[in-house]
């Protein structure tokens, strides 16, 4: 009987054992399989889509052509032009990035960024020929190319602070044969201390599209557009069109000439979901000073002193080559050796 009782409490302990061993094992496996049914993986399927394909439209369909030939009055070249220029564009975007590259299309390019641009011909046409256009944070080239090939006798002048998008933008205004296409590497807000004569209250409109906010950008261009008016008082010539979308404050909206959405311009629902505001120049200072900005005093660049050839007035160059002079003495250093013999 007490060998019986022995046993079992000998296995009472074995089992005890196995149980404590077993256990922290068990624990491990039961929060491993909570963690993992916590941490499931991300479903893509639910994001969004991409506004941008939303407002897809291909170049040489028949909606196009009655949106460029028929609303806008432009010529089938013209047209052929800005369809060219989405495929640029497209083909251009595969390497240097000029516009977003999700959803990027040839299409997309066309419905969302050509036709919102070309919408500012429709607001009270305001590109006479030979007004000079400043197109402040280009981009990859928009509003300025679509609205270069849609006004020749315009001159647009280009800026950008992003270099390598400024060249792809020449190379493609050299494909499409656009004369009237300038560029400037640069902040817009250093132009005038650059070269005050060229920039300063040289242009008749100021475009940009979402650059940054209304009262940064009017304080970047303020001193660039022209201050000359009409011989009505309350007309000006030059003014800043501003292509923006979302919600606009109601202090900005009051000051704006006209605030007409793209959808309303082109005559045409669902092209885009942004609009085009257009303030006076006058207007232009008032927003600026919103931003809470001031200017900055900067230096101009200092040209060196140059030694100057008094005898014959022109610029010595440091390090440039000089007639040599036969008639001198020449310094080889051992003119008084004397050789002594043994």
């Amino acid at each position: 009987m007490l060998r019986i009782i022995s046993l079992l409490l000998l296995l009472a302990q074995i089992l005890c054992s196995v149980s404590f061993l077993l256990f922290p094992f068990h624990s491990i496996c039961q929060r491993t399989k909570s963690f993992a049914f916590h941490a499931s993986p991300r479903n893509y399927e639910d994001e969004s889509p991409s506004k941008s394909i939303d407002f897809a439209l291909d170049p040489y369909s028949s909606g196009a052509e009655n949106i460029i030939q028929n609303r806008l009055g432009l010529t089938k070249r013209q047209h052929d032009k800005l369809a060219k220029l989405s495929e640029l564009i497209f083909d251009w975007n595969q390497n240097i990035n000029l516009i977003s590259r999700r959803d990027c299309t040839v299409e997309v390019v066309f419905g969302r960024h050509v036709l919102p641009s070309l919408a500012l011909l429709s607001v009270d046409s305001p590109f006479k020929d030979g007004f000079r256009v400043v197109d402040v944070g280009t981009g990859g080239g928009f509003p300025g190319l679509p609205l270069a090939i849609a006004c020749p006798n315009v001159d647009f002048l280009l800026v950008d602070s992003v270099g390598k998008k400024l060249n792809v933008i020449e190379e493609i205004a050299e494909t499409l044969a656009l004369d009237n296409v300038f560029t400037h590497h640069g902040r817009a807000e250093e132009m005038v201390d650059i070269i005050a004569s060229k920039h300063r209250n040289a242009y008749d409109i100021c475009v940009g599209r979402s650059v940054t906010s209304l009262p940064r950008f009017c304080f970047w261009v303020q001193d660039l557009l022209r201050q000359e008016y009409t011989d009505d008082s309350k007309g000006e010539y030059s003014k800043v069109m501003y292509i923006i979308g979302g919600e606009i404050e109601e202090e900005i909206l009051q000051r704006t000439e006209c605030s007409p959405s793209i959808n309303d311009l082109l005559q045409q629902d669902g092209v885009s979901d942004k609009r085009i505001l257009v303030f006076p120049q006058s207007e232009v200072y008032d927003i600026a000073a919103l931003s809470g900005e001031k200017k900055k005093i900067r230096k101009r660049p200092i040209v060196p002193n140059s030694n100057v050839n008094k005898s014959s007035g022109k610029r010595k160059t440091k390090g440039a080559w000089e007639k040599k002079d036969n008639s001198a003495p020449k310094e080889r250093g051992y003119e008084n050796f004397r050789r002594y013999g043994y």
